[in-house]
C-alpha cells in the first residue's frame, strides 16, 4: 500500500512504515563537487560569489575569480606531488578557506577540515590519525604550525592563507598566494593535470571528524556522490535565488555549513557573505544585505531575545501584539501584509531577511512563530555529519511547527522498533549516507545495516501525516526505575525561558537508594542580577517558584527534584551542542566534593568554590 502526498510518500514494506522524500519543487541535479563549481561559473560567471571585509574594507569575489583561484591552487598542489594526499584546512570562515578546500577535493586528494577551536595537541592528534600530508591554515595558527613542524609529522607542507607574520627558513612553509601564482604560471604553460584529473565520485574525498559529543571523535568518510546527492535533494526543497545573500556563520568544517552554506549556495548562484563574528552579527546582516541565514538554535534564540528586548525598551510591546493579531486575521483571509506592518522591526533586524533555516539541535517551539509573524519564513531541519548532513526539513509548502518535516528528495526515513507511542530509533537511507567511519569497521557495523539503513542514534516519532518529530538522543535518554523515559531537551527548552537563566543542563542523578532523580544546572546571567538588583539567593527563590509551577504540569516521576545555579558556561561543541557526558561527569565530581548534598553544591557553585 502506498499513500502519496505532495513532496513525499508513505510506503509499508518489510514490516516498516517508511517515509520517502519526493521533493516539493523541481530539483537541479549535480553529480560531483567539481560540477558545482564549473556549473556555477558557467551560469553565473561575473556575479559576486563572495563578499567579506579585510581591514574594514569590503571585498568581493566573482564566480570567475573562484574558479580561476581553485584551478591555479589545485594545479600547484599537484605540482608539489600531493596527488591523492590527505590535506587539512583550519581557520575561520573566509574566502581562502573555500578556495583551499575546493582545490583539494576537486582533483588533488582528500579534504580533512579541522575545527578552528581545537587546541594544538588535538590538531596534532587528528593530523596524525588522518596521516595528513599538507595543511592550509589562517595566520592566527602560525605559531601552532611552527610547533607542529618541529615534531615528527607526516606533514610535508604548511600553507598559510596569509602572509607570514614571522619569517621562517623552513622550506615546508609556503603562502597560499605564492602557490596560486605558481599555479597560474603552470596553467599558462599548458599544465592540465588538475583540470583534467578524474573525479571518482564514489570514493572517499572528504574526511570529517565529529565533535565527539558522546564518544571520542570519529572520522566520517564522505564522497563526492554523498555531498552532490544532498545538494541535489536540497534544491528540491529550499527556494533561494541569485539575488539572495547568505551570511556564513557556522564553522565551515561542519557539514551543515559546508554542504548548505557553501556547496548549495554556490550551486544556486547565491552570494556568500562571511561574518566578522557573532559580536558583529546584527551589523553584518544589515551591511551585507543578508536575506538568508542558516544557523543553529542558539543564534536564533539570541537574535530573538534581543529583538524582543528592543521592542520592550521602545515601549511597543502592546502595539506589536495588537498588530500580530491583525496580521494573523488577514493571513486567514489570504492577505499577507506582515513585512509592511512590521517594516520598522525588520529595518532593525535586517530589512532583506526572508529565510531562516535551523538545524543541529532542538529549537524552542515559540521562536519559529515568533519570528515568522514579522514575515520571515523559518524552516527547521534535521541531519548528521554521517548523512552529509540533511535528512529531513520543513518546506515552504509544508511547515508544521514542532516537527522537523519530511525526508528530502530520494531519502527514506523509518522508525526502528517503535514502542506503544510510536517512538523508536530514527533510521535513514539514501545516497547521502556516509561510506563509513575511517579505520573503524566495528563502529561502522554498529550504525550501518546490511540493507543500507543508517542508525542515527536519535529517537523520534513519525506522525500520521508522515512528519518526523525528534524526542531526544538515545544516549542522553533518562530511564526511571519504573521503566518510563524522559529526555533532557524537553526540560531545557522550558528552563531556558526562566528569568535570569541564559542556559541549562538536565541530567538523571542516581540517588543512594537507586532512585533516578531529574536534576538541573542553571547558568545564570550576571547582568540580569545586576539589572534587577537581586542576590543569587533571591533569584534562587524566584526560580524555585517557577520550577514548582513547571513540576505541577508533569507526572510525579518526571518532576525536577533539584536545581543548582552557576555562572560558569556549559561545555559545548562549536555548533553549540552540550557535551553531555562531560557535563554529567563534572556534576558527579562536584556532588562528590559537596558530600552528595545538592544544597551545599548549589552554594559552592555560586560562590565559585568548585
Amino acid at each position: 500500500m502506498v499513500n502519496t502526498t505532495k513532496g513525499f510518500e508513505i510506503v509499508h514494506k518489510d514490516g516498516r512504515r517508511i517515509v520517502r522524500g519526493l521533493g516539493f519543487i523541481e530539483h537541479e541535479p549535480v553529480s560531483d563537487i567539481r560540477e558545482i563549481v564549473k556549473g556555477a561559473v558557467k551560469k553565473y560567471g561575473s556575479k559576486v560569489a563572495f563578499r567579506y571585509k579585510v581591514d574594514g574594507k569590503l571585498v568581493e569575489k566573482t564566480y570567475h575569480d573562484l574558479d580561476q583561484a581553485v584551478d591555479a591552487l589545485g594545479t600547484a598542489l599537484m605540482d608539489l606531488g600531493l596527488k591523492n594526499s590527505k590535506i587539512s584546512v583550519i581557520g575561520e570562515n573566509r574566502y581562502e578557506w573555500a578556495v583551499s578546500y575546493l582545490s583539494i577535493v576537486n582533483g588533488t586528494g582528500i579534504g580533512v577540515p579541522l575545527d578552528k577551536y581545537l587546541p594544538a595537541n588535538e590538531v596534532e592528534n587528528l593530523c596524525q590519525r588522518a596521516e595528513v600530508s599538507a595543511i592550509f591554515y589562517s595566520g592566527a595558527y602560525h605559531g601552532i604550525m611552527e610547533t607542529l613542524a618541529r615534531k615528527e609529522t607526516t606533514i610535508k607542507y604548511f600553507i598559510c592563507m596569509d602572509e607570514f607574520a614571522t619569517l621562517t627558513e623552513d622550506k615546508r612553509f609556503v603562502t597560499m598566494n605564492a602557490l596560486i601564482q605558481r599555479g597560474h604560471e603552470l596553467l599558462d604553460k599548458g599544465n592540465r593535470q588538475f583540470i583534467d584529473a578524474h573525479i571518482d565520485r564514489d570514493k572517499m574525498s572528504i574526511l570529517l571528524f565529529t565533535s565527539g559529543t558522546t564518544k571520542a571523535s570519529k572520522g566520517v568518510m564522505l564522497s563526492h556522490a554523498n555531498i552532490a546527492s544532498n545538494v541535489t535533494s536540497i534544491t528540491a526543497l529550499l527556494k533561494v535565488y541569485t539575488t539572495d545573500v547568505h551570511l556564513s556563520l557556522l564553522p565551515l568544517h561542519h557539514t551543515f555549513e559546508n554542504t548548505i552554506g557553501l556547496m548549495f549556495m554556490l550551486h544556486k548562484g547565491v552570494t556568500i557573505a562571511y561574518s566578522e563574528g557573532i559580536k558583529h552579527l546584527a551589523q553584518n546582516i544589515r551591511e551585507f544585505r543578508v536575506s538568508v541565514l542558516v544557523a543553529v538554535p542558539a543564534i536564533y534564540e539570541a537574535l530573538y531575545r534581543k529583538l524582543l528586548e528592543g521592542i520592550e525598551k521602545s515601549g511597543k510591546t502592546k502595539l506589536v501584539e495588537m498588530m500580530t493579531k491583525v496580521s494573523n486575521f488577514l493571513l486567514k483571509m489570504g492577505i499577507d501584509l506582515r513585512r509592511k506592518l512590521f517594516k520598522s522591526v525588520l529595518d532593525k533586524l535586517g530589512p532583506d531577511l526572508r529565510l531562516f533555516v535551523s538545524g543541529a539541535a532542538p529549537l524552542d517551539a515559540e521562536i519559529i512563530p515568533g519570528i515568522e509573524r514579522f514575515g520571515i519564513t523559518f524552516l527547521q531541519g534535521y541531519g548528521l555529519t554521517e548523512t552529509s548532513p540533511v535528512i529531513t526539513c520543513n518546506s515552504f509548502e509544508l511547515n508544521v511547527h514542532g516537527t522537523i518535516g519530511v525526508p528530502l528528495k530520494d531519502i527514506e526515513v523509518t522508525i526502528d522498533n517503535p514502542d506503544e507511542n510510536g517512538m523508536g530509533e530514527i533510521l535513514a537511507r539514501g545516497a547521502n549516507v556516509m561510506l563509513g567511519y575511517y579505520e573503524n569497521e566495528e563502529e561502522t557495523k554498529e550504525v550501518m545495516e546490511p540493507d543500507g539503513w543508517f542508525r542515527t542514534g536519535d529517537l523520534g516519532v513519525i506522525d500520521e501525516q508522515g512528519l518526523l518529530r525528534i524526542t531526544g538522543r538515545a544516549k542522553s535518554m533518562i530511564v526511571f526505575t519504573n521503566g518510563k523515559k524522559a529526555f533532557p531537551e524537553e526540560y531545557e527548552v522550558s528552563l531556558n525561558h526562566l528569568p535570569g537563566v541564559k542556559d541549562s543542563f538536565v541530567w538523571g542523578n542516581k540517588a543512594p537508594d537507586g532512585d533516578i532523580q531529574i536534576c538541573a544546572k542553571l547558568v545564570i546571567d550576571k547582568s540580569y542580577l545586576e539589572e534587577k538588583g537581586y542576590t543569587a539567593e533571591q533569584l534562587a527563590e524566584i526560580l524555585d517558584t517557577h520550577i514548582r509551577s513547571l513540576n505541577n504540569t508533569l507526572p510525579k516521576y518526571k518532576i525536577i527534584r533539584y536545581f543548582v545555579m552557576t555562572f560558569e558556561d556549559l561545555i559545548k561543541t562549536t555548533t553549540l551542542k552540550i557535551k553531555r557526558p562531560l557535563e554529567t561527569d563534572k556534576m558527579k565530581r562536584y556532588l562528590e566534593k559537596a558530600g552528595v548534598d545538592m544544597r551545599k553544591l548549589n552554594k559552592k557553585l555560586i560562590d565559585g568554590e568548585l
